[in-house]
Protein backbone atom coordinates (compact mmCIF):
# COMPACT_ATOMS: atom_id res chain seq x y z
CA UNK A 1 0.00 0.00 0.00
CA UNK A 2 1.32 3.43 -0.91
CA UNK A 3 -0.08 6.72 0.34
CA UNK A 4 0.06 9.33 -2.43
CA UNK A 5 1.63 12.75 -1.93
CA UNK A 6 4.06 14.62 0.26
CA UNK A 7 3.99 15.14 4.00
CA UNK A 8 1.75 18.14 4.68
CA UNK A 9 2.05 20.69 7.49
CA UNK A 10 5.72 19.85 8.06
CA UNK A 11 8.24 21.63 5.81
CA UNK A 12 8.68 24.86 7.82
CA UNK A 13 7.33 26.30 11.07
CA UNK A 14 4.10 28.28 10.96
CA UNK A 15 5.24 30.36 13.94
CA UNK A 16 8.28 31.62 11.96
CA UNK A 17 6.06 32.56 9.03
CA UNK A 18 3.63 34.44 11.28
CA UNK A 19 6.48 36.20 13.10
CA UNK A 20 7.83 37.37 9.74
CA UNK A 21 4.38 38.84 9.06
CA UNK A 22 4.48 40.68 12.40
CA UNK A 23 7.98 41.96 11.64
CA UNK A 24 6.75 43.31 8.29
CA UNK A 25 3.97 45.45 9.83
CA UNK A 26 6.23 48.42 10.55
CA UNK A 27 7.67 48.47 7.01
CA UNK A 28 4.20 48.05 5.50
CA UNK A 29 2.87 51.05 7.44
CA UNK A 30 5.95 53.14 6.60
CA UNK A 31 5.53 52.36 2.90
CA UNK A 32 1.78 52.96 2.68
CA UNK A 33 1.16 55.84 5.11
CA UNK A 34 2.08 59.32 3.94
CA UNK A 35 1.54 62.84 5.24
CA UNK A 36 -1.71 62.93 3.26
CA UNK A 37 -3.09 60.27 5.64
CA UNK A 38 -2.62 62.40 8.77
CA UNK A 39 -6.18 63.71 8.48
CA UNK A 40 -7.58 60.19 9.03
CA UNK A 41 -7.84 58.55 12.43
CA UNK A 42 -5.43 55.80 13.41
CA UNK A 43 -8.33 53.33 13.43
CA UNK A 44 -9.30 54.25 9.85
CA UNK A 45 -5.76 53.86 8.58
CA UNK A 46 -5.23 50.57 10.45
CA UNK A 47 -8.56 49.21 9.15
CA UNK A 48 -7.56 50.09 5.57
CA UNK A 49 -4.23 48.28 5.96
CA UNK A 50 -5.62 45.27 7.79
CA UNK A 51 -6.83 43.46 4.68
CA UNK A 52 -3.31 43.34 3.21
CA UNK A 53 -1.87 42.13 6.54
CA UNK A 54 -4.28 39.23 7.10
CA UNK A 55 -2.86 35.78 6.40
CA UNK A 56 -6.25 34.02 6.38
CA UNK A 57 -6.54 30.54 7.83
CA UNK A 58 -7.28 27.48 5.72
CA UNK A 59 -10.90 26.49 5.30
CA UNK A 60 -11.36 22.99 3.89
CA UNK A 61 -14.74 21.79 2.60
CA UNK A 62 -14.84 18.32 4.12
CA UNK A 63 -18.59 18.01 3.42
CA UNK A 64 -18.26 17.89 -0.38
CA UNK A 65 -15.34 15.66 -1.34
CA UNK A 66 -14.61 14.46 -4.86
CA UNK A 67 -13.79 10.77 -5.04
CA UNK A 68 -12.05 8.96 -7.86
CA UNK A 69 -11.18 5.28 -8.28
CA UNK A 70 -9.12 4.07 -11.25
CA UNK A 71 -7.88 0.64 -12.14
CA UNK A 72 -4.15 0.80 -12.66
CA UNK A 73 -1.05 -1.34 -13.05
CA UNK A 74 0.98 -0.88 -9.88
CA UNK A 75 4.29 -2.20 -8.62
CA UNK A 76 4.10 -3.85 -5.20
CA UNK A 77 6.50 -5.77 -3.01
CA UNK A 78 5.97 -9.52 -3.14
CA UNK A 79 7.46 -11.59 -0.30
CA UNK A 80 8.74 -14.28 -2.66
CA UNK A 81 9.82 -12.57 -5.84
CA UNK A 82 10.58 -8.95 -4.88
CA UNK A 83 8.79 -6.26 -6.82
CA UNK A 84 5.98 -7.33 -9.13
CA UNK A 85 3.52 -5.40 -11.26
CA UNK A 86 -0.12 -6.26 -10.68
CA UNK A 87 -3.58 -4.95 -11.47
CA UNK A 88 -4.35 -2.52 -8.67
CA UNK A 89 -6.13 0.72 -7.98
CA UNK A 90 -5.49 4.40 -7.51
CA UNK A 91 -8.01 5.98 -5.15
CA UNK A 92 -8.19 9.70 -4.41
CA UNK A 93 -10.43 11.84 -2.24
CA UNK A 94 -10.05 15.58 -2.67
CA UNK A 95 -11.44 18.62 -0.91
CA UNK A 96 -11.77 22.21 -2.07
CA UNK A 97 -10.14 24.77 0.19
CA UNK A 98 -9.79 28.50 0.57
CA UNK A 99 -6.80 30.28 2.05
CA UNK A 100 -3.13 30.39 1.19
CA UNK A 101 -1.94 27.04 -0.16
CA UNK A 102 1.49 27.55 1.44
CA UNK A 103 -0.13 27.01 4.85
CA UNK A 104 -0.32 23.30 3.98
CA UNK A 105 3.47 23.20 4.21
CA UNK A 106 3.84 25.05 7.52
CA UNK A 107 3.92 23.02 10.75
CA UNK A 108 1.71 24.45 13.50
CA UNK A 109 3.11 24.80 17.02
CA UNK A 110 0.88 21.92 18.10
CA UNK A 111 1.64 18.76 16.12
CA UNK A 112 2.16 15.02 16.46
CA UNK A 113 4.30 12.42 14.73
CA UNK A 114 1.71 11.52 12.09
CA UNK A 115 1.03 14.44 9.78
CA UNK A 116 -1.19 13.79 6.77
CA UNK A 117 0.18 13.14 3.31
CA UNK A 118 -1.34 14.60 0.19
CA UNK A 119 -1.05 16.83 -2.82
CA UNK A 120 -2.14 20.46 -3.05
CA UNK A 121 -3.12 21.76 -6.47
CA UNK A 122 -5.67 24.01 -8.12
CA UNK A 123 -7.52 24.91 -4.92
CA UNK A 124 -7.86 21.30 -3.77
CA UNK A 125 -6.06 19.11 -1.27
CA UNK A 126 -5.91 15.50 -2.49
CA UNK A 127 -5.51 12.42 -0.33
CA UNK A 128 -4.82 9.15 -2.06
CA UNK A 129 -3.71 5.55 -2.15
CA UNK A 130 -2.17 3.41 -4.85
CA UNK A 131 -1.68 -0.34 -4.60
CA UNK A 132 -3.53 -3.63 -4.20
CA UNK A 133 -7.30 -3.52 -4.29
CA UNK A 134 -8.01 -3.95 -0.57
CA UNK A 135 -11.28 -2.02 -0.05
CA UNK A 136 -11.27 -2.18 3.76
CA UNK A 137 -7.59 -1.24 4.03
CA UNK A 138 -7.96 1.58 1.51
CA UNK A 139 -11.01 3.04 3.24
CA UNK A 140 -9.26 2.85 6.60
CA UNK A 141 -6.10 4.48 5.22
CA UNK A 142 -7.98 7.34 3.53
CA UNK A 143 -10.11 7.89 6.67
CA UNK A 144 -6.95 8.10 8.82
CA UNK A 145 -5.39 10.63 6.43
CA UNK A 146 -8.62 12.67 6.41
CA UNK A 147 -8.74 12.70 10.22
CA UNK A 148 -5.11 13.84 10.37
CA UNK A 149 -5.84 16.53 7.76
CA UNK A 150 -8.75 17.78 9.88
CA UNK A 151 -6.60 17.83 13.02
CA UNK A 152 -3.67 19.65 11.43
CA UNK A 153 -5.97 22.14 9.69
CA UNK A 154 -7.61 22.88 13.07
CA UNK A 155 -4.22 23.37 14.76
CA UNK A 156 -3.11 25.66 11.93
CA UNK A 157 -6.37 27.63 12.03
CA UNK A 158 -6.13 28.18 15.79
CA UNK A 159 -2.59 29.55 15.45
CA UNK A 160 -3.39 31.77 12.46
CA UNK A 161 -6.60 33.07 14.09
CA UNK A 162 -4.71 33.98 17.29
CA UNK A 163 -2.13 35.82 15.17
CA UNK A 164 -4.81 37.72 13.29
CA UNK A 165 -6.57 38.74 16.50
CA UNK A 166 -3.38 40.65 17.39
CA UNK A 167 -3.05 42.40 14.02
CA UNK A 168 -5.41 45.37 14.55
CA UNK A 169 -3.51 46.41 17.70
CA UNK A 170 -0.12 45.94 16.03
CA UNK A 171 -1.21 47.98 13.03
CA UNK A 172 -2.72 50.74 15.16
CA UNK A 173 0.50 51.04 17.20
CA UNK A 174 2.60 51.14 14.02
CA UNK A 175 0.28 53.77 12.54
CA UNK A 176 0.63 55.95 15.64
CA UNK A 177 4.44 55.68 15.52
CA UNK A 178 4.36 56.61 11.84
CA UNK A 179 1.98 59.51 12.57
CA UNK A 180 4.42 60.93 15.14
CA UNK A 181 7.31 60.56 12.70
CA UNK A 182 5.40 62.32 9.91
CA UNK A 183 4.29 65.10 12.26
CA UNK A 184 7.91 65.68 13.30
CA UNK A 185 8.93 65.87 9.64
CA UNK A 186 6.09 68.35 8.97
CA UNK A 187 7.52 70.67 11.63
CA UNK A 188 10.40 71.30 9.24
CA UNK A 189 8.13 72.61 6.49
CA UNK A 190 8.47 76.23 7.62
CA UNK A 191 12.26 76.58 7.91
Amino acid sequence: MMIIGDVLFWKNQLSNYLQAQVNAVEAHVRKHMTAADLEQSGDEIAARMLEAAIVGSLSIDFDNPEREVKERRVTVRDHFSGNVTIDGVRVTKSFAFTGHAELFYLRPSTFDSGPPRGTVQAGRVILGYEGRNDPDGIKRSIAEQENQLKQYAAWSKAEVDAHEARLPGLLKNAVERRRKSLQEINKLSDF
